[in-house]
């Protein structure tokens, strides 16, 4: 390897304001560990002879360290670096090297001799290993969707930018990181590799975004780039251009200023494509980022004549952010049409060069038998590559909106909803809660889960009392439907299904058991009852009537059959009209409103209807000591209402008055979704009753303020048990 093969001194240097070389680090096993040279010491000059009494010296100034020699301002300055370069690099090509160290800028210099060595791999410094990993990683990642997706040009285009990035990368890692100097012929040769990288990265990257999401142009319109941008960078190593910045510095800006623009570009023409939008979002917002930073900090102070922000080594690596938003823009938004299972590719692709890496390092570095190299290389790998490569799994995976347990009982409190109506909300606020959609849109002849359009929809089949549904731009609009969404929908459907099964085998059992009931009360109860009735007394006969008309309302009931608003209206209407008759007590109740007859009450309705109305009939007789009693109806698309005053003392303001049946009336009657309101003074009282209708959706309990019983026009009010909300 170029940067550990060359000779090497075990120091550490750096340049001064003045133009000198300081000693920063003496390495503690290097050549030059027994020489007195330390930290702070400057190193002038470099002296080699082959024998004792004829030798040459050769001056060194903080200059020959210049990490990046396109900083200079003429390519004269360029040949001067590079012609010293050489020199030195045959000065410490010898055997023994003399170096001149002073202690201060004005003292004399000591000579020690120093015998170079290979420069060992931990000896590079980190910036050497950062800009590795940044060209290493980003041609990996290049490759690997270039592996998979070949014959699309936007995948070719971007892994010929990773092969960019790569050779640029590594070209600068090893004269960058030089200890004092390599041939001049090979640092121009790795400064051209260098340029050459740099605008295959950045012409790549133009054409990427000219292809990609929409194409722009025709694919032979891409053959521009190179025309333009190989003259220019012969026109640059021929030392062609007015300076070393125009040369290299000024098309790069014009290469990230032509990507600012093509972004803004497919931005514009996405602006009626959501998915297209997230993912250009993703895909431009890295390159920018990453990309736009290294220009910023490398590439504009050199054009305009100033230091750079960063070291260059360092500065690849907000090329990181390219290549690495990218692979996950590649799970989150399926850049390229790549899902999923191209990362378990990846990660298995990445596992066995890890293991190929850790052996050959513990054979080559640690000279250890290939045996136990290997074993070791396994259990390396076992114990910490594969538990990370879970992790980060499982990370870009996700989070799951709702854990395995939650999603489980979500899907029960589906299945066991109390109504067609409420499974179909419950089951549509899942699906926003799991998927957050733009839209939900009813569909048709869908018998499966299937993502259609890219990712862009999600059709789901009839459940929980729900049509087949699209579900279009997830995760608020930006994201797709992937392989996940769909397994997660499927299994939930299909959980939801079975427990809809059991649910439904449940209810067939109940109703076989409430029409065994229904079928002993009307066979036998109600014989018995018949048969007392045909043989008892008058005051007896009316009591057995009433319960021969309870127990027909309970068999009913029992057998799920309904029955009209009128005929309940009706029969309450008798019964009250027959009761407050035997009580000398008058009775206004007109006919109700055309329409009752069209309405269906279920048993639990009507039994809670005539149950209260009962209940308050029997409060005016036992208490109220009224002469005149007044029903009102009034029946509306959503609920009827039924209103009953008197005239009597009403009711008392200091007492509990729940034992006046109030509060039995008022769960009734809650109990069905419905609300009521008592209003009591000294004129009487009037109880109001709301119970909602079959073809009203409406929970009036849940979703009206509770009002106070207002009694005998006082300010305190009745227990808060004893309260509910009124239309």
């Amino acid at each position: 390897m170029l940067a550990s093969s060359r000779p090497w001194l075990g120091l550490e240097l750096s340049s001064t304001a003045d133009n000198a070389i300081i000693v920063t680090h003496v390495a503690s096993d290097g050549p030059a560990r027994d020489t007195g040279a330390a930290p702070g010491f400057r190193l002038t000059a470099i002296s080699q002879t082959s024998d004792a009494s004829n030798f040459s010296t050769f001056p060194i100034y903080g200059s020959d360290l210049v990490e990046e020699p396109d900083g200079l301002e003429t390519y004269a300055e360029i040949g001067d670096v590079l012609d010293r370069q050489t020199t030195l690099a045959g000065l410490l090509d010898q055997p023994v090297v003399r170096l001149h160290l002073a202690e201060t800028a004005n003292a004399e210099a000591r000579v020690v001799d120093v015998a170079p060595r290979d420069r060992p791999f931990w000896a590079l410094p980190a910036v050497f290993w950062v800009q590795l990993f940044s060209g290493l990683a980003g041609f990996a990642i290049g490759a690997w969707v270039w592996a998979i997706r070949g014959k699309d040009i936007a995948a070719s285009m971007f892994a010929l930018s990773g092969l960019g990035l790569m050779i640029s990368a590594l070209s600068a890692a090893v004269y960058s990181t030089r200890e004092l100097a390599i041939p001049g012929d090979l640092f121009a040769l790795l400064s051209a590799l260098n340029h050459l990288g740099v605008h295959l990265f950045g012409g790549a990257i133009v054409a990427l975004f000219l292809s990609y999401p929409r194409r722009l142009v025709r694919p032979v319109w891409l053959l521009l780039i190179p025309v333009v941008l190989v003259p220019w960078l012969w026109a640059d190593i021929a030392r062609l251009m007015p300076d070393p910045a125009t040369g290299m510095y000024v098309p790069m800006l014009a290469e990230m200023l032509l990507i600012v623009a093509l972004v803004m570009t497919q931005w514009r023409l996405a602006r009626r494509d959501p998915a297209t939008r997230a993912a250009l979002r993703w895909l431009g917002l890295s390159v920018v980022v990453g990309a736009g930073a290294f220009v910023v900090g490398i590439g504009v102070p050199s054009l305009l004549g100033a230091e750079p922000a960063i070291s260059q080594g360092y500065a690849f690596a907000f090329f990181l952010i390219v290549y690495g938003g990218i692979a996950l823009g590649i799970h989150r938004y399926k850049l390229f049409e790549l899902g999923d299972w191209a990362f378990r590719i990846l990660f298995y692709a990445g596992g066995a060069t890890l293991l190929l890496g850790l052996d050959a390092a513990l054979i080559w570095l640690l000279n250890i038998e290939r045996g136990p190299a290997l074993g070791a290389s396994l259990l390396l790998v076992g114990f910490a590559y594969l538990p990370l490569r879970d992790v980060l799994w499982r990370r870009m995976r996700g989070k799951p909106v709702l854990a395995e347990h939650e999603l489980f009982e979500a899907a029960m409190d589906v299945a066991f909803g109390p109504t067609p109506t409420a499974r179909a909300e419950r089951w549509r606020r899942l699906l926003v809660q799991l998927y957050d959609p733009l839209e939900t849109l009813p569909a048709t002849d869908v018998n499966e889960v299937v993502a259609t359009t890219n990712g862009l929809e999600l059709l789901l089949p009839a459940v929980a009392g729900e049509t087949a549904l699209r579900l279009r731009y997830p995760l608020g609009g930006k994201g797709l439907f992937g392989p996940r969404d769909r397994q997660l929908a499927g299994q939930l459907i299909g959980l939801i299904a079975r427990a809809e099964a059991s649910r439904d085998a449940y209810e067939r059992g109940a109703l076989e058991e409430r029409q065994r009931i229904a079928r002993d009360l009307h066979d036998d109860v109600g014989a018995r009852l018949l048969t007392g009735l045909h043989s008892g007394d008058g005051q007896v006969r009316p009591i057995l009537q009433a319960a021969l008309s309870d127990i027909r309302a309970i068999v009913s009931g029992l057998n799920g059959e309904t029955t009209t608003l009128d005929v309940v209206l009706a029969e309450a209407r008798h019964e009250a009209a027959r009761r407050l008759e035997a009580a000398r007590i008058e009775l206004d109740w007109p006919a109700p409103e055309q329409g009752a007859e069209q309405i269906s009450l279920d048993y639990r309705q009507s039994k809670a209807l005539l149950s209260s109305v009962r209940e308050i009939v029997s409060n005016i007789v036992r208490h109220a000591g009224a002469t005149r009693v007044k029903a009102e109806i009034v029946v509306t698309d959503i609920s009827a209402l039924v209103r009953i005053s008197d005239n009597g003392r009403g009711l008392p303001a200091q007492q509990d008055v729940s034992g006046y049946g109030l509060n039995n009336i008022r769960q009734r009657v809650h109990a069905i979704g419905g609300t009521t309101l008592v209003d009591s003074s000294a004129a009487g009282t009037a109880i109001e009753i709301v119970v909602p209708l079959a073809n009203g959706r409406t929970n009036l309990a849940a979703t009206l303020p509770e009002r106070p019983i207002r009694v005998s026009g006082d300010s305190e009010t009745a227990p808060a048990a004893m309260t509910d909300a009124a239309r």
